[in-house]
Parts: structure tokens; C-alpha cells; sequence
């Protein structure tokens, strides 16, 4: 009995929680962003995929792993504020039936980070149009406000962008420019459009679209992508392609 108290008493409690975000207050061990570019119509098809494809992230995200919901934005809208933040609570067949609370976390996991994620990437996969896509600029947001942090520095960064790739603004546009990255990184646009992802691995779910068929490949966009991600500091990671014609 003596040696069962010590242990108890050794054994680490639960660590403190943020009551609203459900993250530790000695901060996240990874961090997660996720942006759906909706300024565009994604059909039924596309939706299920990407859904699935999210559900498979969220699913694979590790213990105190904060996970942030973003929206692309319009021109002249920064992004300020997630539109969620939550953490992992940990893994209720791992937990301590002595020391943590196995049905606790079992129902926080559900309640308060699953089903909080779906709902809102069903909302923003379900977004009216916007005028513009302005993927780069928002982006550029994501990684001030929260990716480039100092307080997020040591742990594992990932931005997942869900998207067609077709950035439309006033510094680049491939609506009126072709595809040619050699051309932009020589352009004002380059400069304006910068930004620090150092640290962040971007992952990419490509959403396919009708409009894609004014570029002579699909690959081209990518590969476009893929330079720019890497000049700002970032690491490529895998880009999927996204089920369904929009």
C-alpha cells in the first residue's frame, strides 16, 4: 500500500488546460494549420474527398497537438484570429486509470475536438464565392500571426492547404499571367507577397478545376508552388489530388 501512494504521488498529473482551446498551458507539442480555400465553388464529389482526407490528419494528430481552422480570405481581410483552435487531448486507451481520467479524455476527444473540426470544415467547404483568391496574402497572415511565433519555434510546424492553386490578386494573378515562377520571383509581387515558413512543412490538397484547363499542366501550378513554399523557408511536403471536377 505504501509503495501504490508513492507511486501515485511520483506519477505526474494531467497537465493544466486552457478551458476554451483545451491546450496545455505550458503550450502545444505541435501545431497543425489548416486553411480551405473556398473562395471558389467545391462540388459534392471534391467535398466528401477533402473531408475525408482532413478527418485522416486529424485522426493521425499527436497529444496536446493544436490544431487551427482558417479561411482563405478576400483582399483587404487579414487573418487576425483562427477560426478554431483545439487541442489534442491524448489517447484514452493510453491514459492512466490512477492518475488521468481514461472516459474524461475519451469524451473531451470527441466532443471537443472532433466533432468542433468537422463541423467547421463542413462549413467552409459550403462558403459562397469571393471575388478574388488571394491564397498567397493569406498565407502571408497564417505565417505572422501564429506559424512564425517564438513561443512555436521547437516544435513540429504543418500548414495544410486546401485549394486549387489558383492565387488571383493584384500581384499575381494566373486569371492574367501564365505560370512562369522565374518571371514572378523577379516581379514586385515576389517581394510583396514574402513571407517565413521556416520550420513548416505545407502539405496541399489540390482541388481540381475546370479553369485549370487554360494552363498547358496542372504540374506546372504545382512545381510553381512548390518553389515558393521552399524560398520562403518551408519544406514540401505531399501534394493529393482531391477527387472530383469543380
Amino acid at each position: 500500500m505504501v509503495l501504490f501512494v508513492r507511486y501515485v504521488l511520483l506519477v505526474p498529473g494531467p497537465p493544466e488546460r486552457n478551458p476554451d482551446t483545451g491546450c496545455p498551458e505550458t503550450g502545444p507539442s505541435a501545431l497543425t494549420a489548416i486553411m480551405i480555400d473556398a473562395t471558389d465553388r467545391i462540388g459534392a464529389i471534391s467535398r466528401a474527398d477533402v473531408l475525408a482526407r482532413l478527418e485522416e490528419y486529424v485522426a493521425a494528430s499527436r497529444e496536446d497537438e493544436m490544431v487551427l481552422g482558417f479561411e482563405a480570405r478576400p483582399v483587404g481581410e487579414e487573418i487576425d484570429e483562427p477560426l478554431l483552435t483545439v487541442c489534442h487531448p491524448g489517447d484514452p486507451e493510453k491514459a492512466s486509470e490512477w492518475t488521468q481520467n481514461p472516459r474524461l479524455i475519451r469524451r473531451r476527444l470527441e466532443e471537443r475536438f472532433r466533432q468542433p473540426l468537422e463541423a467547421l470544415f463542413r462549413d467552409l467547404l459550403g462558403r459562397d464565392e469571393a471575388p478574388t483568391s488571394p491564397l498567397m496574402e493569406s498565407v502571408q497572415s497564417v505565417a505572422v500571426a501564429f506559424l512564425g511565433r517564438e513561443e512555436y519555434v521547437d516544435i513540429p510546424k504543418r500548414l495544410i492547404l486546401v485549394s486549387d492553386l489558383m492565387q488571383h490578386s493584384e500581384y499575381l494573378s494566373f486569371f492574367r499571367q501564365p505560370v512562369d515562377y522565374d518571371a514572378f520571383a523577379r516581379s514586385r509581387g515576389a517581394d510583396a507577397l514574402g513571407t517565413d515558413l521556416r520550420g513548416t512543412t505545407v502539405d496541399i490538397l489540390f482541388v481540381q478545376r475546370e479553369a485549370h484547363r487554360r494552363l498547358r499542366s496542372t504540374r506546372g501550378l504545382a512545381e510553381f508552388w512548390g518553389r515558393w513554399i521552399e524560398d520562403q523557408g518551408g519544406v514540401v511536403g505531399p501534394v493529393f489530388s482531391v477527387d472530383g471536377m469543380n
